[in-house]
This record gives structure tokens, C-alpha cells and sequence, in this order.
């Protein structure tokens, strides 16, 4: 499945099926037809280290090493969109140091400032070995410094002691995220906005941030075409949990990571978002027939013992809709379940053969789509 040629992708289609597109024939293919279109993998988020991140109200995230501020707009350019203005009234923050190199109390301190009700802008800024944050108003911005007014006074801050800055007066775009798809670019961009066109070339969208934008194939990872219908599971919380090994261990639940704490891998795929488990595991969730589709990938952790089998079970408002048991070093296997009409989601992974040994289970990009 993730085997991807330099000539072709792979369409997931709106009926669940998947097949090979040549790329020549790719203007054929309707796209009110595909909810995803995959050229190649994107790269892990953490793997991000070098240059700037710049987030946008819209969903947007662009990788870029040119950064500049002139006249209320940001100058950004990626290799998934080239160089790009983006008004500053778009942008949500900037981080001026990759997000995985600063500690997690000031990393969940600086998204919990940008996406609250800023009266002004906010810098993040290392002082005696700790990040401290300091209002006041940006005035400029390059790839060597930050100037920002504060206390009255213009100060002029290194970009090697600022970690990120949160943009007051953001505003969202006027577009309903339920039209909006995301483009994820082999560099780690993505780019949101209603798709206008796509050739063997290149895919055009209409985005809300910075207009219509047109990016190079051979620079585009996944489009996305049910991003703005689609929660992760991973980002919800579950409603009740019971955990219990075959002799009454409990092996607690992850986020974004295997139960053993790595990366969620299946087949040497990673995989960003998902849930770690162990058998036996029960995570429920309230979907208040909010939702029409469970969707994502489904297998044992690659770092589990040879030993692993569990059976993965889904269960929709105590109903069983879906069942299969997987063996350490399967092939993952795609979930696609109908949840209309649910209140209450159940994820189950259950022993297999050999009671619990190895039963690291992944529940991989694991979506709730409307």
C-alpha cells in the first residue's frame, strides 16, 4: 500500500476502494470522488529541525528558511508553494524554533496563548535558561531577529533566544472548514483550501490564507479531501477506559505513540497520529450521532514481540460492526466502519492466541469523518 511509484499515486475513493492513478491520467479522475490522493509519505513532524513554522488560522502550516515581515505581510516560501505573502492578520504562529526541541510544558503553553484571546502579540523568549513569555507588538521580523514593542520601547530580540510569537487580531477564514481539503507536502507543508484543479503536473487550490496557489506535484506527499469533516480519534477523549493484561497488568493507552511509547510503525510505515494499546483495551467515545465514518488503519506494532495476536473489535452502541484478528509482522489492514447513527464508539483490541505477549496494538490515523 505504501509503495508509491514516481508515475502514479494511490486514490482512496468515496466508496472505500482504492486504485493506482497514473499520473498522466490524473485530470480524468473527478475529485468529488477521492477523499485521498497519496504520492508519497510525508515526513514525521519531529523530523523538522532546521528554519521556521509558520501556522495560520486556516489549518495551514509552511516550512520555510526565508521569513520576513513587510507591510502587515509575511514573505514565506516553501518548496510546496514557492515564495508566498501571507497577510499577518492569517497568521496564527510562528515559531522560530522547532516545536520538538523545546521543552513540553512551554511547547503546550505556547499553543494554548495562540489559539486563546490575545489583546496583543505575544513572544516567546529565552531568559536565564527558561522560556518566559512577554507582550507587546511586533514591529518587524527577519531571518536573524525579532523586533518587538514592549514597555514602550522597541527592543531587538535574536532569533536564536526566541522560540515562537502569537499573533493577536488572527482571524479564521470566512471559508467553512467543511469545504476545505489539505495538501501535505513531501517537506512537511500543508497547505488548506477548496481544490480547483489537478493535473499530471501539479494540484491548484483555492486557499483561504493566501488565495489560489498552485504546487508542483513532485513536491506534494497527500491531499487530504476529508480534512475539514474529520476529527482524530487521538484528539478526543474518551469517555471511559478499561485496561487489564491476561494477568491483570494494565498497559495504559498512548497518544500519537505506541503503548511502549515509540512511533506508531506497521510494515516500517509511521504513522503521525493514532492510539497505542494492549491488549486487553476498551477505549469509548461519545459521537452523539455526530458522525458517518470510522476510518484508518488498523495492525501490530512493529517493536512487539514475534509472538503478538490480538483481535481488533469495534463496537457501536454496544452492536459489534467490526472484527478481525491481526498477527505481529501482518501487512496493516484498512478500517472503514458506517458510525451513523451512533451515540457511543467502543475500541476494542482483545487477546489473540498467546495471551498478551506482544500485543502492542495500533490503532493508526484513526478518523471520525461527518
Amino acid at each position: 500500500m505504501f509503495c508509491i511509484s514516481a508515475s502514479a499515486a494511490t486514490a482512496r475513493l468515496c466508496d472505500g476502494s482504492e486504485r493506482t492513478v497514473e499520473l498522466a491520467e490524473l485530470s480524468k479522475l473527478p475529485i468529488a470522488q477521492v477523499e485521498e490522493l497519496r504520492l508519497a509519505d510525508p515526513p514525521p513532524a519531529d523530523r523538522w529541525r532546521l528554519g521556521y513554522l509558520v501556522q495560520t488560522t486556516a489549518g495551514d502550516s509552511l516550512r520555510t528558511e526565508r521569513l520576513r515581515l513587510r507591510n502587515d505581510r509575511l514573505l514565506v516560501e516553501t518548496p510546496l508553494a514557492g515564495l508566498t505573502e501571507l497577510p499577518l492578520h492569517a497568521a496564527a504562529l510562528i515559531w522560530l524554533t522547532p516545536p520538538a526541541t523545546i521543552p513540553d510544558a512551554t511547547r503546550r503553553e505556547i499553543e494554548r496563548t495562540a489559539t486563546g484571546t490575545l489583546r496583543q502579540d505575544t513572544v516567546f523568549v529565552r531568559k536565564e535558561g527558561e522560556w518566559v513569555k512577554v507582550e507587546g507588538i511586533l514591529q518587524s521580523l527577519d531571518e536573524n531577529r525579532v523586533v518587538f514593542r514592549w514597555q514602550e520601547t522597541e527592543r531587538e530580540i535574536p532569533l536564536t533566544l526566541a522560540a515562537a510569537i502569537a499573533l493577536a487580531g488572527s482571524r479564521p477564514p470566512a471559508a467553512p472548514r467543511e469545504t476545505l481539503a489539505a495538501v501535505h507536502g513531501r517537506d512537511g507543508s500543508c497547505l488548506v483550501g477548496a481544490v480547483r484543479s489537478w493535473t499530471a503536473e501539479s494540484i491548484t487550490l483555492d486557499s483561504p490564507a493566501l488565495g489560489a496557489v498552485t504546487m508542483p506535484l513532485d513536491g506534494v506527499a497527500v491531499l487530504d479531501a476529508i480534512w475539514g469533516r474529520s476529527v482524530f480519534v487521538s484528539d478526543l477523549e474518551p469517555a471511559t477506559v478499561n485496561e487489564a493484561g491476561y494477568y491483570g497488568t494494565k498497559f495504559p493507552w498512548r497518544r500519537n505513540a505506541s503503548v511502549s511509547g515509540g512511533p506508531l510503525m506497521l510494515r516500517g510505515h509511521v504513522f503521525e497520529r493514532g492510539l497505542g494499546v494492549h491488549s486487553r483495551s476498551s477505549l469509548t467515545y461519545r459521537l452523539d450521532k455526530k458522525f458517518s465514518l470510522l476510518t484508518g488503519m488498523i495492525g501490530l506494532n512493529d517493536g512487539a514481540s514475534a509472538l503478538g495476536h490480538a483481535e481488533f473489535v469495534v463496537r457501536g452502541d454496544g452492536k459489534e460492526v467490526f472484527r478481525t484478528a491481526m498477527a505481529a509482522g501482518e501487512a496493516p489492514k484498512p478500517l472503514r466502519v458506517n458510525v451513523s447513527g451512533m451515540e457511543k464508539l467502543e475500541l476494542l483490541v482483545d487477546f489473540g492466541r498467546n495471551e498478551d505477549t506482544g500485543d502492542h496494538a495500533d490503532w493508526a490515523e484513526l478518523r471520525l469523518v461527518k
